[in-house]
């Protein structure tokens, strides 16, 4: 009952009290010790909670956030399990993390205090009496934390590396909307009360430790500045870390004090190779100490990192406004959420692999000291206000260092890819970005942090952010855009900013209205395609679909740095330039606007097709250009048993992002049956629809052509034609749930056989048939729990048919090996005894008749060369080539899959399939039916693309047909190879939204 009022009451103090404002303000006083044999920390916590507020508060709600770490029920391990990282999830007691041994206590009388109803990591505690506002508690507990593995998520050690994060109880923010206690997550970050920090750490003497604030201690700045000129250790080559020391017999008590910050978090090990720095604040002249620590493994690319603090802070004072502290450190750690953190003061940055992505790492996460140390936005409700604010910093950043950057993704020949953007670091994360908008999978950039899909939050809340402010500096110009940034800064400096706020200062300073920022650009999904239509003595037709609003740039393509005009739209959608004799125009030549395709942004004055470009023809593969549509051509090899060796051509646009319309051509020759073959494809998807329950549409034809057996001298091939329409419905990428979509196909078969057989006979026969196909598919989301259903109604002139297959599986360790089921049932509705052909039938083994020729199979035969061993998994997916289960009226199987809990990628699997016979009798024909088994072991390379499997035991019927056939062992040796999968179109579309 307690818990159920106290919830109650949660949910009353989360409501509106007006807008009177006011601000709490907790300070903070924590000793703690830290035992580096069981990675437990114990310490007493006082913090004294000033109610600023006109509410007399009679409960405080506090977060407890190492319990996120204590089980697989926390917010955080389902967030975790959804994003699919299953360590948490997976992991052993031992490696898990909690917090215990609390008491709280006001004034040494005992408080009443429990837990959250639904997180462990939220708890409250019961106020003597309400506390007033104007007044103050002060309340200490004694804490015991278990440092949870370092894999998992903030707050964790590796080894004896400790990151020592969200650790002691803290009083949530309480505001003007309410209570904002929150359950600790990965993805979603922090809101807390300014205040003032005094903390002790006791531990081994020879632990070097950053933290947040200043080292009182006068004999551990004497040793950390004589650290700082200790050469860097000799780099020994190895790729592993450096083993940790002893521990000390010594112990050593430091403290650390600072005011005016919301969080304290510090870092330990006793390995740090130290760097001390110093820089002089732009504005102030004030001076600021500046520390590197790093582990010996990566010294030497960390030895110019207190330069990159310094120029960081150089950075965001000059543009933002001065930073207000005296030192900030930035460490080196291994950490699981993300490439770096940031905490009040200091930063904790992963592993780098260049000194330009540790200045970059280090610039984005030290600049988080503005935007979420210093003006502390609430980052769970409004994640864009840091991330993406501070990720629009780091772009100038980069930009102005690194004018010509190196590999970001990682991809070999990125600068080649890159080179034709004007702004590699701007075209990355714009190319990132329509990832998803290319799919309709984005969100809006202004959503809470919950609500994202995990790629999605980088995409949208740090890409788009950036962008769309990238563009407001050049529509603005980047002096009004940083009278902007101080004001804001100003105002609003420890004072936690909204949205509202921002936009308040940024419209006042600059001017103007600017909601096609923060209403269309940021706050919602509009896709901005801005294009050129006519231009004529100086004046330029348009049209802008998606943000009527938005500003661009129109440049003169004979000189578009000189002359270049920012158009601010209207209803006439026409623009007089002041230049009334130039022939060619580009709209974004300087690429600085959130234009979803700049491929349509040129025309000419003169000339017959004055929009026109011609398309780049370029080998292999590359990235989408935004001045005209590219065409890759590179050579082509297959082999097929029947076709032999073939050679070509493939051309395509297969390209990232996705395109509207997509098209691959492969023409090949057959050097072993003499034949042109090969396959071509186009497909168009509408990925603009906003609102309904239709996602995307899909139309596209694809066909293919190849060889087949034929056992005569004659030749055998055939041509598949299938037009296709996929219609997916509606779906929030952010929520996780099942896709759904339905679907209508055709595919249209002809086979055809000519030749001379004999001396005088001659064959020219063509067999064409002609399938229809309703469907429907799930596709489920949760990593734990896989599963997908489909639903086929399948027509032709012989038969009218029904097919269900459902999977599910269950993942049941953190290297995602499982347990998958799968089940099958058949049901022919109809038939035409006078049309049906062999392959129209039930099969418990699927292998190579593929009676749709929806496979890629390399020899299309059930029996001979071991090329004919290939089988794919559809129907009742038994793996060894039996004939028993064929029918005509209906089937049904149950197939299970099981991975060995080792590296090792071994499987064992068994299925049962049953189908209908007729027996002859004296009597009469009798309708029966019989039950199928077989079981065996897997190799699996790629799950469902590349598999081996090897039966081993199967029921008598079975085991009596291989005989009578004359089956070995080795013949009864199934393959999986689908590389109709391997397809790059849907590879694209398919990455996780």
């Amino acid at each position: 009952m307690r818990n159920a009022s106290l919830l109650s009451a949660f949910a009353l103090f989360s409501c509106a009290y007006g807008q009177v404002p006011f601000q709490q303000r907790v300070d903070h006083a924590i000793t703690v010790r830290l035992d580096d044999q069981e990675h437990v920390l114990r310490g007493l916590a006082r913090f004294t909670y000033h109610n600023n507020s006109p509410v007399a508060l009679d409960t405080l709600w506090v977060h407890l956030w190492p319990n996120a770490y204590a089980d697989r029920h926390t917010a955080l391990c389902h967030q975790l399990d959804a994003a699919g990282e299953l360590d948490l999830h997976f992991a052993r007691p031992e490696d898990r993390g909690r917090i215990d041994s609390l008491d709280f206590r006001a004034e040494d009388q005992a408080l009443l205090w429990g837990l959250h109803p639904q997180h462990a990591d939220i708890g409250w505690i019961k106020l003597p009496t309400p506390l007033a506002g104007g007044r103050s508690i002060t309340v200490d507990t004694p804490f015991r934390v278990k440092v949870p593995d370092g894999r998992f998520s903030r707050l964790g050690h590796t080894g004896q590396a400790y990151h020592i994060t969200q650790w002691y109880p803290k009083p949530a923010v309480f505001d003007q909307e309410g209570w904002h206690a929150m359950p600790y997550l990965t993805q979603g970050e922090f809101f807390a009360d300014f205040g003032r920090y005094e903390v002790s750490i006791t531990l081994p003497a020879n632990y070097v430790v950053g933290a947040t604030g200043l080292l009182q201690n006068t004999e551990e700045n004497r040793w950390m500045d004589s650290l700082a000129t200790v050469p860097a250790p000799e780099r020994s080559g190895r790729k592993g870390a450096a083993p940790f020391p002893p521990s000390a017999p010594t112990w050593k008590t430091i403290r650390f004090v600072q005011d005016s910050v919301h969080d304290f978090a510090w870092f330990a090990d006793k390995r740090f190779v130290v760097r001390k720095g110093e820089v002089l604040l732009p504005t102030s002249g004030r001076s600021v100490t500046t520390w590197a620590l790093s582990t010996p493994r990566n010294a030497a690319l960390w030895e110019n990192a207190v330069s990159y603090i310094n120029e960081a802070l150089l950075h965001y004072s000059r543009t933002v406004g001065d930073y207000p502290y005296a030192a900030c450190t930035a460490v080196d750690g291994t950490i699981s959420a993300g490439g770096g953190m940031e905490y009040p003061m200091i930063t904790i940055i992963g592993n780098m692999t260049s000194a330009e992505s540790l200045d970059n790492v280090i610039a984005h996460e030290v600049g988080h000291n503005w935007f979420q140390g210093i003006l502390a936005s609430n980052e769970r409700e409004h994640p864009w206000l840091d991330e993406g604010m501070n990720s629009y910093l780091e772009l100038r950043y980069m930009r102005a260092r690194y004018p010509h950057p190196e590999s970001a993704f990682g991809i070999p020949g990125e600068a080649r890819l890159m080179r034709h953007f004007s702004d590699p670091h701007r075209a990355r994360n714009e190319l990132a970005m329509r990832l998803n908008t290319r799919r309709d999978q984005d969100q809006a950039a202004s959503l809470p942090s919950t609500r994202f899909s995990s790629t999605n939050y980088g995409t949208m809340v740090y890409m788009r952010t950036a962008l769309v402010m990238d563009q407001l500096e050049a529509s603005l110009g980047t002096d009004l855009m940083d009278r902007c940034l101080h004001a804001y800064f100003d105002a609003w400096s420890f004072r936690h900013p909204g949205p509202a706020d921002l936009r308040a200062v940024f419209e006042q300073v600059s001017g103007k209205d600017l909601g096609w920022v923060f209403d269309e650009l940021l706050g919602s999904t509009r896709k901005v395609d801005v294009r050129a239509r006519r231009l004529k003595d100086g004046v330029l037709r348009y049209t802008i679909r998606g943000g009527s609003h938005m500003p661009f740039p129109v440049s003169d393509t004979d000189d578009p740095v000189r002359r270049t005009l920012w158009v601010e739209p209207d209803s006439t959608r026409r623009v007089s330039l002041p230049w009334p004799d130039v022939d060619r125009i580009r709209i974004d030549a300087v690429e600085r606007t959130l234009d979803m395709d700049r491929r349509n942004n040129g025309v000419r004055a003169n000339g017959i097709l004055r929009r026109w470009t011609a398309p780049r023809l370029a080998p292999f593969v590359g990235l989408e250009r935004e001045d005209r549509r590219s065409t890759w051509l590179s050579p082509a090899l297959a082999w097929n048993a029947h076709d032999g060796f073939m050679a070509g051509i493939a051309l395509h646009n297969a390209t990232f992002p996705m395109q509207r319309v997509e098209w691959g051509l492969a023409p090949l020759y057959g050097f072993r049956s003499g034949r042109p073959v090969g396959g071509a494809r186009l497909l168009w998807h509408h990925d603009r629809l906003a609102h309904g329950p239709v996602g995307n549409i899909h139309v596209g034809l694809t066909a293919q052509s190849a060889s087949l057996f034929v056992d005569a001298p004659l030749e055998r091939w055939y041509l598949r034609v299938s037009p296709q329409l996929t219609v997916d419905l509606r779906n929030d990428p952010g929520r996780r749930q099942a896709a759904h979509s339905v679907g209508y196909r055709a595919v249209m078969l002809r086979e055809t056989l000519s030749g001379i057989q004999g001396d005088t006979l001659t064959i020219d026969r063509t067999n064409e048939d002609i399938y229809h196909e309703l469907s429907y598919r799930l596709q489920g989301r949760a990593p734990l729990l896989p599963r997908s259903l489909r639903l086929d109604v399948q027509h032709h002139a012989a038969f009218t048919r029904l097919a269900l297959e459902a999977r599910q599986a269950f993942v049941y360790d953190d290297r995602k090996h499982r347990v998958a089921f799968r089940l099958f049932v058949g049901q022919f509705l109809r038939t035409d005894d006078r049309l049906m052909q062999r392959q129209m039938g039930w099969r418990l083994h699927w292998g190579s008749s593929d009676m749709t020729f929806d496979h890629l199979f390399m020899d299309r035969q059930d029996v001979g060369r071991n090329t004919a061993q290939q089988m794919a998994k559809d129907q009742g997916a038994f793996r060894v080539p039996t004939a028993q289960g064929t029918s005509d009226s209906w089937i049904a199987a149950l197939n299970m899959e099981a991975d060995m809990p080792f590296i090792l990628p071994l499987s064992v699997y068994a299925s049962a399939g049953a189908a209908p016979y007729t027996q002859v009798t004296s009597s009469g024909r009798v309708a029966k039916w019989r039950m199928h088994a077989e079981a065996g072991i897997g190799i699996r390379i790629v799950r469902d693309v590349a598999e081996v499997w090897v039966p081993l035991v199967f029921t008598r019927e079975i085991a009596d047909e291989l005989a009578l056939r004359d089956v070995d062992f080795a013949e009864r040796i199934r393959f999986v190879l689908a590389l109709e999968k391997i397809n790059p179109f849907e590879l694209l579309r398919s990455i996780r939204p």
